[in-house]
């Protein structure tokens, strides 16, 4: 293996002007984008070591620079600052980078060799991401702080490849600093993104999110390879971010040839809090066009139904959400999530269902009420079928007579509701075109 020094010695030999610090660069206008390059020549010359580079949260101003619109002018500075510091720069040993993003897909570093990415479920170097439980409890002895149970009740959660029962090393020093079991973790450049994407793709995740607010895992196909240009596209990008900042923990993961299938879950009891006051905020601001759709929903006002539900789609779709018919996914995922994410306020008043067997299939979702006397609701979504079906009326018709050739009722009806009180609610879609129509 080549040794460093005798490596550094050679170059210096082959270019003599290295010496003169005057001459170190070409003009002094690239004195910018060569600083670190010229600190590690500075710090070889004088320690005859060759420095490491490390980059703690890379991509931090990235991120300010894609959620305040300034992003071209942000990704060419930073491309020729990494190129120079990285790619030109003779003078270091090795560089350790961190950030939200993962950095093999990321165009600063396109023309970088010999790069090692390890992000939240790699076992390479788990067990240095944050604390492990042995430091912890160390450390509180040594500050005579008995307090390992309450601890790890609030901060324990994160996992990194195998590694379990890790902690947030800020939040584990602010306790042992201020003595007192509150939230001290928040990311607010990554925050600003989540809502960013949250408010453009709002209502087909909050059902999602809801389950992770009650403490349940949702299962997910995850990919890990996060880049601001397809933010806005991908539906991943969210669990993605999500994931890569700590806010959620993957567990049972199977690794696949881009993405990873794993169960996610709110990482501890601090980050619960924190998705309560944050992340549902996200939700809440500016959602009065969902509240309506409830409202008319229970009031069995279908004309409002239809007029808002048609808003929503105008409003906070994109022709990516709703699919085309050479994309593989199916556009009746898209809604039945949709529709999930608007009723998902009523829990409180309704459990609902989704996707369970009853009479001779599966329904799409039921309503059941938690308390006796309510109206119940059951709902199929149909995506228009030009082949088979002239229009939306027809393709309404069509969910009509699944449910009632299916028998969807009968799971309602076994739960102690009375038919009579049991609507049925037929969806048709194409594209951003909706049809709702009610049956008893």
């Amino acid at each position: 293996m080549e040794n460093p020094k005798e490596r550094i010695e050679d170059i210096l030999k082959r270019n003599p002007y290295l010496d003169a610090k005057e001459s170190f660069f070409a003009s002094s206008g690239e004195n910018d984008w060569q600083a670190i390059k010229r600190l590690c020549y500075f710090l070889y010359r004088h320690h005859k070591v060759l420095p490491i580079i490390l980059v703690d949260e890379y991509d931090t101003p990235l991120l300010e620079a894609y959620t305040q619109g300034y992003w071209d002018e942000m990704i060419a500075a930073c491309r020729q600052i990494f190129h120079n510091a990285f790619k030109q720069n003779d003078f270091y040993s090795r560089a350790i980078i961190t950030g939200v993003t993962r950095i093999s897909k990321n165009s600063l570093f396109s023309d970088l060799n010999n790069l090692e990415v390890d992000t939240v479920t790699c076992d390479a170097y788990s067990d240095c991401f944050g604390f492990t439980e042995q430091e912890v409890m160390d450390a509180l002895k040594c500050q005579n702080l008995d307090k390992m149970r309450d601890v790890k009740d609030l901060y324990d959660g994160f996992i990194f490849g195998k590694q379990k029962d890790m902690y947030n090393p800020w939040s584990i020093c602010n306790y042992i600093r201020q003595g007192e079991l509150i939230s001290y973790w928040t990311n607010t450049s990554s925050n600003k993104l989540i809502g960013d994407i949250i408010r453009k793709h709002p209502v087909g995740r909050k059902y999602e999110i809801e389950q992770l607010m009650s403490g349940e895992k949702v299962h997910k196909e995850i990919n890990e390879n996060i880049t601001f240009q397809y933010l806005d596209g991908d539906e991943n990008s969210l669990w993605s971010l999500l994931l890569s900042v700590g806010y959620i923990k993957a567990e049972n993961v199977v690794h696949k040839v881009d993405t990873i299938e794993c169960d996610v879950s709110v990482t501890n009891k601090e980050v619960m809090a924190m998705f309560r006051t944050e992340i549902l905020g996200m939700f809440h601001n500016g959602f009065s066009v969902y509240n309506r759709f409830v409202k008319a929903l229970l009031e069995h006002n279908i004309e409002d139904m239809n007029d808002y539900l048609s808003e929503i789609a105008c409003t906070s779709m994109n022709y990516f959400d709703i699919g085309n018919e050479k994309e593989a996914r199916t556009p009746e995922n898209f809604y039945h999530g949709l529709i999930l994410g608007l009723i998902v306020t009523l829990r409180d008043r309704y459990r609902i269902v989704s996707n369970r067997e009853s009479g001779r299939g599966r329904y799409d979702i039921a309503m059941y009420p938690l308390e006796k006397n309510q109206d119940a609701f059951l709902m199929e979504f149909k995506v228009w079928d030009k082949k088979k079906e002239k229009n939306l009326e027809e393709t309404v018709e069509s969910a009509f007579r699944q449910i009632e050739e299916k028998k969807y009722v009968t799971d309602l009806v076994t739960a102690g509701i009375n038919e009579e009180r049991i609507y049925k609610l037929g969806f048709a879609f194409a594209g951003k075109e909706v049809l709702v129509k009610e049956k008893i």
